[in-house]
């Protein structure tokens, strides 16, 4: 885009008043930090560089190098908390890679909960300032979710649920288009017409391809199924609330869709993809009227289907709601019906279609090369078994394992995600074959060389996440993100355990880079000033955000895009080697951040490496959480493999059920009235080869319950299950609001079964504490008047609180 550099400067300098208020006086972006912070217990490293060669090369910086010249510093006292040598990495050689020459400031022993910054004390500068507690990743994980939010298609984003500058019409919803989409190869037959609605936009463009979905879906689901604790119901969705996790839900429409690409087959096939025939769309999404049309189905779709279908029934029929529970098996019947079309159309999976998609719907290519396909046929299957235990599936995936691309070539590398996820789950699943379960475990152990500690322990990347040159291509931060998960993979499947520690730090390490040690010194996700970000992306290609609308740029556009959105990221291969940068850069600093397409007389192919995609997402978000889950009440699920909790009378009976009871002392289980506070409620000793256990709590009371199993090991070592809720039984304490919306006031009314101190608490849209009051009351119902003079129109939570309960409810303040 055209960057206007005058309005540019004044913008960043009002953008960054508040931290110009504050520590440090001068900030050098040369000192590079997590920009949202760190967890107490995590290494913590800055990297401060010297640029050398590529489009940075003059901005030259020498860092103080004597004894105890770095600092922590608190950011709102100044005080000193820490201090430390740097340490020159490769004895001051320069990082080819990356074109920079560093060192490395390690200030892990500062583990206080608080706000800090880097002081460099020869140069008296700092450097953006961070955070360290538990939550420091918390509205991260929220921002980067609602990406799937605005990537909804024909769905309407409107306030309360987006800031009103992002929002749009439901898009794709007129005639011909995804209600009553016709087939690529007739057009003009309306009898062709299919109702494909719902999914997600692909990434910058605005299509859906069925075969895209595969990594991103077992992403989030794979993630949901091992860290549910760190997955909230209050991302401000419409669907926020509903006691379902707001990333199924986000999962759930896309997974809807899918289903009408099934059922417009007629055969239990799938179609492949949906989309235009052109490159004349327009911005907003809503504005674009172009038809759309569908490419019949293909093997490749079909086994897609096949797979994704599995997981989510196993995940969603593992949520203990009845309706989830019957969309499960929906979905476990589709899985079903897709696998047996794909048996008939690849001849038992020998022979597979590659050539269904001739790009006329523009522009990815949605067809999967032979490999892939037999990838897919033993991720259906493993999943598949796992969901039905029946034995046809065992029997499959024994025979065509050897085929999965991590096994086939023994190189567990930071692709083909899924068959990653699928492999290992098979290692977990009841009646699995043992034998094949040793090979799968043993191929994984082998894998320290790739992309993982060996590179790690040798300080192979001075920004401490190797990639080797090779995989600076084309949406490079999908392999980047994938390759810490491939590292936490060790850890959570019980993979060379003395070295478990280490592989959580590995992978960690990647995720630094996303939120600011990296050669450009950006957080990678868009417009992130509200949520800690300090130097964000401010541009990315998009065709709803382009080059020249008003969500072009954060600073030198109206409004800019919104939160959260991660880019492809660097590129070594990108097309134009003449521009530069990206061109002509070392293969980290293959960079640019912008998003023209044409120019006006040529293409500059932006999306090449600013464009976002789902399955760039979605392994950005399975990395954060594997880190968020890393802390002191991190979740470590894949020894207590599930947790269910039920109401007996007026006893709660929970069941669990644990993968390696041998290593395992004891189980207690602990129960809270928030979520939050937990008590013991007794304990069960582990006994030997004994995987299923159950208790029973005589005292649960009617109200919800929440339970969690606090599981110690022979080596004193504690894990936490996921916390499960049991819903309560008394229906007359609930809480409610009325009127609502409410205009200038509403009356709060709550049942209370004994007398004491209540407390309310109003937050905005954002999480922001906007109002608190505290009172006494009996028991019984308490009703209270409340003003909304002074809180503008938009999305309120409404909470009361009492010794023993926290409800909340939605309220809308209109005018």
């Amino acid at each position: 885009m055209k960057t206007r550099s005058t309005c540019l400067l004044c913008l960043v300098l009002i953008a960054h008043l508040p931290s110009l208020a504050f520590s440090p006086g001068i900030t050098s972006k040369q000192i590079k930090i997590d920009q949202f912070g760190y967890l107490p217990g995590s290494r913590k490293i800055a990297v401060i560089v010297d640029p050398q060669t590529g489009y940075n090369a003059a901005e030259s910086f020498s860092p103080g190098t004597g004894t105890n010249q770095y600092q922590v510093r608190n950011w709102s006292t100044n005080a000193v908390v820490y201090s430390g040598t740097l340490v020159a990495w490769n004895s001051g050689a320069t990082h080819t890679q990356s074109g920079d020459r560093g060192w490395r400031f390690d200030f892990t022993p500062v583990t206080t909960t608080g706000s800090y910054y880097i002081y460099d004390v020869a140069n008296n500068v700092g450097s953006y300032r961070f955070e360290i507690n538990n939550s420091v990743y918390t509205q991260v994980l929220q921002q980067a979710a609602r990406m799937f939010f605005y990537q909804r298609v024909n769905f309407a984003k409107q306030p309360p649920y987006v800031d009103a500058k992002w929002s749009d019409a439901a898009a794709f919803s007129g005639i011909n288009q995804d209600y009553a989409a016709r087939s690529r190869w007739d057009k003009t037959n309306a009898a062709t017409a299919r109702d494909l609605h719902g999914g997600w936009f692909d990434a910058g463009d605005c299509n859906k391809y069925v075969t895209f979905t595969l990594s991103p879906l077992c992403n989030l689901l794979e993630t949901y199924r091992s860290y549910p604790a760190y997955f909230a119901d209050n991302y401000n969705i419409p669907e926020s609330g509903n006691g379902i996790p707001d990333i199924l839900d986000e999962v759930k429409w896309e997974l809807d869709w899918l289903t009408r690409m099934q059922d417009g087959t007629g055969t239990n096939g799938l179609f492949l993809k949906v989309g235009a025939d052109n490159y004349n769309g327009s911005s907003p999404p809503s504005s674009d009227h172009n038809p759309r049309y569908y490419v019949p189905e293909c093997t490749s779709a079909t086994l897609t289907g096949a797979a994704v279908f599995a997981l989510g029934a196993i995940v969603y029929k593992s949520l203990g709601i009845p309706a989830m529970t019957n969309y499960g098996n929906d979905l476990q019947t589709r899985a079903i019906n897709a696998w047996n079309r794909a048996k008939v159309t690849t001849s038992n999976f020998t022979s597979f279609q590659t050539t269904c998609d001739d790009q006329n719907i523009v522009s990815g290519d949605a067809d999967a090369d032979i490999d892939s396909q037999k990838d897919l046929v033993v991720i259906a299957a493993a999943y598949l078994f796992e969901a039905t235990g029946t034995a046809e599936y065992r029997t499959t995936f024994d025979a065509q394992y050897v085929n999965a691309r991590p096994y086939k070539t023994s190189w567990w590398g930071p692709y083909w995600s899924a068959a990653h996820h699928a492999l290992l789950r098979y290692t977990k699943a009841t009646g699995a074959t043992a034998s094949v379960v040793t090979n799968i475990r043993n191929s994984k152990a082998g894998q320290n060389g790739v992309l993982s500690i060996t590179d790690y322990n040798n300080n192979t990347d001075l920004y401490r996440s190797f990639m080797p040159d090779a995989q600076y291509h084309w949406n490079s931060h999908e392999v980047k993100a994938t390759a810490g998960i491939n590292n936490f993979d060790f850890a959570s499947y019980g993979i060379n355990p003395a070295q478990t520690a280490l592989y959580k730090e590995t992978g960690e390490s990647y995720l630094h880079w996303f939120h600011g040690v990296n050669p450009m010194g950006k957080v990678m996700l868009t417009n992130m000033y509200a949520y800690g970000g300090d130097s964000c992306v401010n541009e990315f290609y998009h065709s709803w955000f382009r080059d020249g609308t008003i969500w072009d740029n954060v600073f030198t556009s109206l409004y800019g895009p919104p939160p959260g959105y991660v880019p492809g990221g660097p590129n070594k291969d990108f097309s134009i080697p003449s521009m530069t940068p990206p061109g002509g850069q070392p293969p980290q600093k293959s960079y640019k951040e912008w998003n023209t397409g044409w120019n006006g007389t040529s293409n500059e192919n932006s999306w090449e490496i600013t464009e976002a995609g789902i399955y760039t997402q979605a392994a950005y978000i399975s990395l954060l959480v594997r880190v968020m889950a890393t802390g002191p009440s991190g979740v470590l699920p894949l020894h207590i493999l599930s947790l269910r909790a039920e109401r007996n009378g007026n006893d709660a009976l929970l069941k669990w059920e644990v993968d390696n009871p041998d290593e395992v002392k004891s189980f207690e289980v602990e129960s809270s009235k928030d979520g939050t506070n937990f008590r013991p409620v007794g304990q069960v000793n582990a006994g030997i080869s004994i995987t299923r256990y159950t208790l029973i709590d005589h005292a649960p009371g009617s109200r919800n319950v929440f339970y969690r199993i606090k599981q110690t090991d022979k080596m004193g070592e504690i894990e936490y299950s996921p916390v499960v809720k049991l819903p309560g039984t008394d229906k007359n304490n609930s809480l409610s609001v009325y009127p609502n919306p409410a205009r200038r006031e509403f009356v709060v009314s709550y049942n209370a079964d004994v007398a004491g101190e209540l407390e309310l608490r109003i937050m905005d849209a954002s999480g922001k504490l906007v109002r608190r009051e505290k009172w006494i009351q009996s028991g019984g119902v308490s009703s209270k008047q409340v003003s909304t003079e002074d809180m503008p129109p938009g999305l309120y939570f409404v909470g009361l609180h009492d010794k023993n309960t926290i409800r909340q409810v939605k309220l809308v303040v209109s005018r």
